[in-house]
């Protein structure tokens, strides 16, 4: 014969191991949905970019505290070679030559280094480039202005594959340049360079997207031309105006 009593007991255990065994799911969930949560918060953005020569170019950067988007990339070739993949930022999209060169604001040609160059090199094609897109006037109007560039990149000593230069117009503080996020500096070693003089800029622009810089390069930082996503997919030409 049972006992009644234990009966009651019988229930009130397993009734009681019922509770405490809903709790313990309800607090594992909790914890788990928490760690989700944190996890969520914690996880680093992830930027989109494009490639090009196995190189990953951000599709948005911000510099000098502005924010500018890709508007495209190019392979520049010295003859045989390629000299470096590169890409052109600006606050705004823009298809033409004659629209980038009036748009107002920040703007970013960045260099991404495929094959060693050494300053006098890069000082020589600097200057035979610059003379070809510019016009006898303004390259006798700018002569000092090219003799501080000169300077400048005399002072880098070399690059190499993998290194990044970038060349900046900052409204308000001129042409300034950096090598691996080191400040270029001009004539004197601790003087930034900063050639506060747009035309120059604009002439330097014409090297990339005027009618004498090749045609695929042109294209390219134009936004012209489709670019491959990392991760797969493709950013579709911009639409010309």
């Amino acid at each position: 014969m049972s006992d009644p009593l234990n009966r009651v007991d019988t229930a009130l255990t397993n009734s009681s191991l019922d509770a405490a065994e809903q709790l313990l799911i309800s607090r594992r969930a909790f914890v788990a949905g928490t760690a989700a949560s944190a996890f969520v918060l914690w996880t680093p953005e992830v930027k989109a970019a494009v490639e090009l020569e196995g190189i990953e170019i951000e599709e948005s950067i911000t510099a000098y505290g502005k924010k500018l988007v890709l508007n495209g990339i190019g392979l520049r070739k010295r003859g045989y070679f390629k000299a470096d993949v590169t890409a052109l930022y600006l606050p705004e999209k823009r298809t033409t030559a004659e629209a980038v060169m009036k748009l107002d604001g920040l703007r970013r040609i960045q260099l991404n280094i495929l094959r060693e160059f050494t300053s006098s090199t890069i000082s020589r094609i600097f200057i035979a480039d610059f003379k070809q897109v510019a016009t006898d006037e303004e390259f006798k109007k700018l002569i000092d202005v090219i003799g501080q560039i000169g300077s400048a990149y005399a002072n880098v000593k070399r690059v190499v594959k993998g290194d990044v230069v970038n060349l900046d117009w900052v409204p308000g503080r001129g042409w300034m340049a950096t090598h691996n996020g080191k400040q270029l500096t001009g004539d004197h070693a601790n003087d930034p360079m900063a050639i506060n003089n747009e035309l120059a800029y604009q002439i330097y622009l014409r090297m990339y997207i005027g009618q004498h810089a090749p045609a695929e390069l042109r294209n390219g930082l134009l936004g012209l031309t489709k670019m491959n996503r990392v991760g797969g997919g493709t950013v579709n030409p911009s639409p010309e105006p």
